[in-house]
């Protein structure tokens, strides 16, 4: 018998309600519906009936749920113990938490969707981005707050010790194709339109955006606490930024399932300790 109709089956049992059933399980509901057809075809007997506006367990139902809610408990916990926790995490904070114990990291997708979809389908466990989430199968928790800085390499011939907005605009810029909210970086942490740059050059990676800063007039992006790691090795200088825009805000993005899951939990303590050593 497939695993993932008796996980629908017992989240809709416990929720008594295909629709938020759906919502923790971030399936549509003809999906939930179908896997319950074929679960009641695979027993031979009707699971759930209707109930006002909701729906109630069968006979059936109820004993099924106290066979398959123990084993099922500890099929998850084994799998959460044997497994290191994969996590997609920003680049520009990987740094931070790469030597974390018990943890496989792996950076975010650049499509939103895709970010999301991994999360669903359990490719991973944990994610840490500034993405902003409505779905109510996850839970964010805020971790960490940086600021967004232009960094050039050290003997810029134009720009001296600070960044005016002239500066900004008059130079060639190089820019994460990473999109959040379907917005690049800087509108999306902007309160109100910017005047677009001149983007020389587009990068998949911030190691890579600033090691062509180093060797080039162009001006790159990044958060405070990766540029004072990285700048002294390649040579650059950094600035404020010459426009007005909000801090970085991390997020720790996971499904509900975890929510009370203790490997899953300990691990998020760990780290949340970290981000908070470094937080300033």
């Amino acid at each position: 018998m497939d695993l993932n109709l008796l996980t629908t089956f017992l989240t809709v049992y416990r929720c008594r309600s295909i629709t938020q059933a759906s919502e923790q399980l971030d399936l549509t509901q003809p999906a939930v519906s179908a896997a319950l057809k074929r679960l009641e075809a695979v027993v031979g007997k009707a699971l759930f009936v209707r109930e006002g506006r909701g729906i109630a367990p069968t006979g059936a139902a109820v004993a099924l749920a106290n066979k398959i809610e123990s084993p099922l408990s500890v099929l998850e916990t084994v799998e959460a113990q044997d497994d290191a926790l994969k996590v997609h995490c920003s680049e520009t904070v990987l740094h931070l938490l790469k030597d974390l114990p018990g943890m496989e990291f792996s950076d975010a997708p650049l499509d939103e969707n895709e970010v999301f979809d991994d999360l669903t389908s359990q490719k991973v466990d944990l994610l840490i981005d500034v993405l902003h989430n409505k779905r109510h199968s996850f839970v964010v928790e805020e971790v960490f707050t940086d600021e967004p800085v232009c960094l050039t390499r050290a003997d810029h011939p134009r720009i001296g010790e600070t960044m005016t907005y002239e500066d900004f605009y008059r130079e060639q810029h190089i820019a994460l194709k990473i999109r959040r909210s379907e917005m690049n970086t800087i509108d999306f942490l902007s309160d109100k339109p910017v005047a677009p740059r001149s983007v020389k050059v587009e990068t998949c990676s911030i190691s890579g955006m600033l090691m062509l800063a180093s060797d080039s007039d162009y001006i790159a992006s990044a958060n405070r606490s990766l540029a004072e790691r990285i700048a002294p090795m390649l040579g650059l200088k950094i600035y404020k930024y010459p426009i007005p825009l909000n801090h970085l805000h991390y997020r720790m993005i996971y499904h509900r399932r975890y929510l009370h899951d203790e490997n899953h939990k300990q691990k998020r303590e760990q780290i949340k300790a970290i981000f908070k050593q470094h937080q300033k």
